[in-house]
């Protein structure tokens, strides 16, 4: 991991994300990037100076922006910081800087959202999943101690969720941790015999080796819910989940696990990318 991304808005809730990623980038002897997203003109940098002065308020975002990146690198100046700010979709400017600069990992905040707006609206983080190709973690409190000592990773433990579960291990064997490997059954008609499922779960334990590993089959009503309760009944710090990409209308009306633990979950979610991580 080379390379981290924060998109902030400077906002208390960017903040938590900014720290955490600092504390990883000094881990993992990263560069820390972070990028400002603005309101403003496309193509802001490649207006004259006259056009600008057209837009004064556009103008004071840049200068502010300019003022608190500026205040961040000097906050991590033992770091390797680079600053950078873009204007147009939240979503798509991320995802476009993570791929032109390698990013390995994309840190954010979220304050998560609940009702119909999560699913017509939701939040720059949760576009952000749908939209960029790369882990990203999701943080909404302080983190303190950067002690990722117990972790989750929930999945229905097929043989393509392999490559998404080995670069989790990559990322959390870093912090020794205990994995909790868990697989949600809603009493759906879909749900598997639990001997396949522990069949299944054995295997992901193995490629766990040599990091102390348990599986668990939780049951709940509802996936994400299974997942979020099970993590805090046993006090993980860390859930890990692939991000299948879905068809709009689906995720519409049926709704994204992963964007879901997004807007829900207390504690860390690392969403690992299905697209980019699967097996030919």
């Amino acid at each position: 991991m080379q390379s981290i991304l924060v998109p902030t808005d400077f906002s208390a809730c960017a903040q938590y994300a900014t720290e955490a990623a600092a504390q990883l980038a000094q881990r993992f002897q990263a560069r820390l990037h972070l990028l400002a997203c603005l309101d403003i003109p496309d193509n802001w940098s490649g207006l004259p100076a006259r056009e600008q002065q057209k837009f004064p308020e556009a103008q004071q975002q840049v200068h502010n922006a300019e003022v608190l990146l500026a205040d961040l690198q000097l906050k991590y100046a033992g770091l390797d910081v680079t600053t950078a700010f873009r204007s147009g979709n939240v979503a798509r400017e991320v995802a476009r800087y993570a791929q032109a600069h390698g990013i390995g990992l994309i840190v954010m905040g979220s304050h998560g959202t609940s009702g119909k707006s999560e699913y017509f609206i939701g939040s720059n983080t949760q576009k952000t999943v749908r939209e960029a190709h790369c882990p990203i973690l999701v943080v909404k409190e302080p983190i303190l101690d950067m002690s990722f000592d117990k972790v989750v990773f929930a999945s229905n433990f097929t043989e393509e969720e392999k490559g998404p579960f080995l670069h989790f291990k990559e990322f959390v064997k870093h912090f020794v941790p205990e994995i909790h490997l868990v697989e949600i059954h809603t009493a759906s008609l879909f749900d598997p015999p639990y001997i396949l499922s522990q069949e299944s779960m054995n295997d992901f334990r193995a490629l766990c080796s040599p990091l102390p590993c348990k599986i668990h089959v939780h049951r709940n009503y509802s996936i994400e819910r299974g997942i979020r309760v099970f993590s805090e009944e046993i006090g993980a710090k860390l859930i890990g989940i692939s991000n299948h990409n879905r068809h709009p209308l689906k995720r519409m009306l049926a709704g994204s696990n992963v964007e879901a633990l997004v807007n829900h979950a207390n504690i860390p979610v690392l969403s690992i990318d299905y697209v980019e991580t699967k097996t030919p």
